[in-house]
């Protein structure tokens, strides 16, 4: 009990510091008028660790955007993508006799299509586009700020600044937009 009351402690001093008033650093509205690249760079130069902390208790999750030419390819070749095997093993209840059609051509209904990218999404473990995020100190409080990546293996993630926003939950319900979206925490 007692670890719990310290950590909520130091969470309650962090989130104190965010309203130190800093003349050097630039207002939320000042900060967010700023293109992209800019903040990005801002924060490179002003947040220390800044890399480091998208790491841990600030991953957000991932999502998986399937490219319409790849769906396609999925359709037009059949046979060698194993498309019915993809659709079958994501909808058990799907009878022989329909998957036997689906790999003779027949056009797929709504669900077994969603079933097909859900398909292509599970086999493919390097297309999910990884979400993580920080609070960044402005001027008198702070900002979100939204990164998206992709995963390098042993080396960690490649993160770039994707978009800033007020707090954590407009992130949040922004990414919660995004196609095939598995979010760690909401």
């Amino acid at each position: 009990m007692r670890l719990s009351i310290l950590q909520r402690l130091s969470k309650f001093w962090a989130h104190i510091q965010y309203y130190k008033y800093e003349p050097s650093k630039p207002s939320k509205s000042e900060f967010l008028r700023i293109p992209l690249n800019n903040q990005a760079s801002w924060i490179e130069n002003n947040v220390p660790e800044y890399e480091y902390n998208l790491y841990g208790d600030n991953y957000l999750g991932c999502s998986y955007e399937i490219d319409e030419d790849t769906l396609q390819e999925y359709l037009d070749e059949r046979e060698d993508y194993d498309t019915s095997g993809l659709i079958a093993r994501q909808m058990p209840e799907i009878s022989e006799d329909r998957i036997d059609e689906i790999y003779e051509g027949a056009k797929l209904s709504d669900e077994e299509l969603e079933s097909l990218k859900s398909g292509i999404a599970d086999s493919d473990e390097s297309g999910w586009e990884l979400h993580s995020g920080q609070y960044i100190k402005v001027r008198f409080g702070a900002l979100y700020a939204l990164y998206a990546g992709e995963d390098m293996g042993q080396g960690g993630a490649s993160f770039e600044l994707e978009h800033v926003f007020a707090n954590k939950k407009l992130a949040l319900k922004y990414l919660s937009k995004k196609p095939m979206i598995a979010l760690e925490s909401w």
